[in-house]
């Protein structure tokens, strides 16, 4: 296991039978493109930079089903996109519940 910050997920296509990527604490915002990875089940996004505008979350989302079609778990926790009602006081349990 390599623990690296990176710039660009160019250089991740040399690796297609990847099965777990963690992406935590890398500025990735909603213009995150992944090359394909068709064997990618979890893949997490944490402490990123993804927001909530559907638009954009809604890109993102449709490239995800499309470059990772076997992805099962995905985590966006610390994102603008994930609210978290202990954090941010606007936030409550139906705004964590549309992000599901």
């Amino acid at each position: 296991v390599a623990f690296v910050v990176c710039r660009s997920l160019e250089g991740l296509k040399t690796f297609s039978y990847l099965e777990e990527l963690i992406l935590d604490n890398n500025l990735l915002g909603n213009d995150l493109l992944l090359p394909r990875l068709p064997h990618l089940h979890t893949l997490t996004l944490n402490k990123n930079q993804i927001s909530f505008q559907r638009n954009t979350c809604k890109i993102l989302l449709d490239h995800l089903a499309e470059v990772v079609p076997s992805l099962q778990y995905l985590s966006l926790l610390g994102n603008i996109a994930c609210p978290n009602e202990l954090v941010c006081k606007e936030k409550d349990e139906d705004d964590y519940q549309r992000y599901r």
